[in-house]
């Protein structure tokens, strides 16, 4: 009895690690994504950049954080996950710095964004590696998504603060210093085990099976469209008249909220099916996307704020959810996290192409298209895969989904 209730605490001290290392890997690694508006305005208001150009850069930055992340999935078991994270802060704080310090010419600002962009993805390896296996992984997604919000709430409250004494490019600086202050933290993953077995799939088997490829469509088509909405948000709200200070507070309780909502989705989530999950988040990102760019006062962009920051965090945690169970190795959550990211590379240039030449309404209603259209064709197939992934779990993962 007494050796039973040492193994019991002993599983919970190890997934508490797991969640910590996991959530502070998830908030740095999509800080360049969570905060592109405030990074784009930065580029757009200290170096003068056009809507275009400063989309350019947020190209650069999420293309080379999939293309990286792709090639890092080549070599998943060759990096510990200790090192390859706390080689990704470190290389994210002398990006930053560069980009702060460097010249304003779009050769320095690209291959900075680059830099940024390799620093996310061996971030996000270390994060995908280290939760992949787990036979729960929607509720320890969703735990890190919660805690990684707390990371970008810091840098985002510390935005007013950075702008006002370091000028609009002290957003960088935020990053800089959030990153550092966080690093010594991710040492909690040297007791992540490097040899977890692969229950689900072992490796060297098909990695785009059908199953796969629908969660492909439905994951990279969101992330285009919220891409192509997101990055002019705080544009957005500078047009109705808003100051930069409420958009910040708005951003925050955005975030608040998530945490709170991807709390109580990792407590309640084996009570709630996955398939209306999946469908009401998807459906919900896409609305509060529309919804933001189609604002007309502070209240209806407020809601589309908290809609989206909501929806996108929870479908996000149920995506990296529905690809472990698909694949426990963590291929497919690699390979599908690297193409999210190119999806949301390519959104940015694309938002700003239609800022320039149409309107806010017209990037709206394109980035909810882009959210929902793959949906009834690519649903359907993904849950039928999933149900067949889940119907006969073997004995040891039947063990680990009672930690």
């Amino acid at each position: 009895m007494a050796r039973s209730e040492q193994a019991h605490s002993a599983q919970d001290r190890s997934v508490l690690v797991l969640a910590m290392g996991a959530s502070i890997c998830s908030g740095c690694a999509h800080l360049g994504s969570s905060i592109m508006p405030f990074q784009i305005d930065a580029l757009m208001t200290g170096l003068h950049q056009s809507a275009s150009l400063a989309g350019v850069f947020g190209f650069f930055e999420i293309f080379s954080f999939a293309l990286f992340m792709l090639l890092l999935s080549r070599v998943f078991l060759a990096l510990p996950v200790m090192y390859s994270a706390l080689s990704g802060m470190a290389l994210g704080v002398v990006a930053c710095l560069l980009l702060y310090i460097g010249p304003g010419v779009e050769v320095w600002i690209c291959s900075v964004a680059i830099l940024l962009g390799l620093s996310a993805a061996l971030l996000c390896r270390s994060y995908v590696r280290a939760v992949s296996s787990s036979l729960n992984p929607e509720r320890i997604y969703a735990i890190a998504s919660g805690g990684g919000l707390v990371i970008i709430v810091s840098v985002i409250a510390l935005v007013p603060v950075s702008t006002r004494y370091f000028g609009p490019l002290g957003v960088f600086l935020a990053v800089a210093c959030i990153m550092l202050l966080a690093m010594p933290s991710v040492i909690s993953f040297r007791h992540v085990h490097a040899g977890r077995p692969l229950t689900r799939q072992q490796k060297g088997g098909p990695l785009l099976t059908g199953g796969a490829i629908a969660l492909l469509c439905v994951w990279v088509g969101c992330s285009l469209g919220s891409s192509m909405a997101w990055s002019f948000a705080e544009r957005i709200g500078r047009n109705l008249g808003l100051t930069p200070d409420f958009i910040v507070s708005l951003s925050t309780v955005g975030i608040v909220t998530s945490v709170l909502a991807s709390l109580v989705g990792a407590a309640l989530a084996h009570r709630w099916r996955r398939e209306t999950v999946l469908l009401l988040t998807l459906l919900g990102t896409g609305a509060g996307c529309l919804l933001t760019c189609v604002a007309w006062d502070a209240l209806s962009y407020g809601a589309g704020v908290v809609l989206y920051w909501n929806c996108a965090m929870l479908s996000y945690a149920w995506l990296l959810g529905s690809a472990a169970t698909l694949d426990g190795s963590g291929r497919v959550g690699t390979f599908c996290g690297g193409m999210d990211r190119m999806g949301y590379a390519l959104g940015a240039p694309l938002g700003g192409l239609l800022v320039d030449h149409t309107s806010f309404t017209i990037l709206g209603i394109c980035g909810f298209l882009m959210c929902v259209a793959p949906l009834p064709f690519a649903l359907p197939v993904l849950f039928r895969a999933l149900h067949k992934s889940t119907v006969a779990p073997t004995e040891h993962e039947a063990h680990l989904e009672m930690v």
